[in-house]
């Protein structure tokens, strides 16, 4: 059974799972913040601020997927804290709570970037 699952634990799928949830909350959230600054001068000139909402929607559905990914693949290794045990399932519960972590975190700064959207139009300097 150890033998088999860390097989499962070592496939380049779980390997690309794992890095997904731990990379996913940062890249979103600059993809984000690009995209909103990008998209503010023409926002501004045409008037359709709700541009800028829905790339702040979707960047926290993005993240809270991340999360949930994270989230799964804790379950599957195991539901425990990572332990200091040099294995792949404690490498794999290391990554996934990490992941979570991030993700959580990384959801709180789409939101509070998305509340000063709220406050201040794109066109106000």
């Amino acid at each position: 059974m150890a033998e088999s699952s860390e097989k499962k634990f070592n496939r380049n799928t779980w390997l690309l799972a794992l890095w997904t949830g731990m990379l996913a909350g940062p890249i979103v959230w600059l993809m984000q913040f690009q995209t909103n600054y990008t998209l503010v001068p023409w926002a501004c000139r045409s008037g359709a601020h709700f541009l800028i909402y829905i790339v702040f929607i979707i960047a926290l559905l993005v993240v809270a997927g991340a999360g949930f990914l994270s989230w799964r693949l804790w379950q599957e290794a195991g539901r425990d804290w990572p332990d200091e045990q040099a294995n792949v399932r404690s490498r794999s519960r290391f990554m996934a709570v990490l992941g979570l972590l991030t993700s959580a975190l990384f959801f709180l700064v789409i939101i509070a970037q998305g509340i000063s959207n709220l406050f201040f139009a794109p066109c106000q300097r």
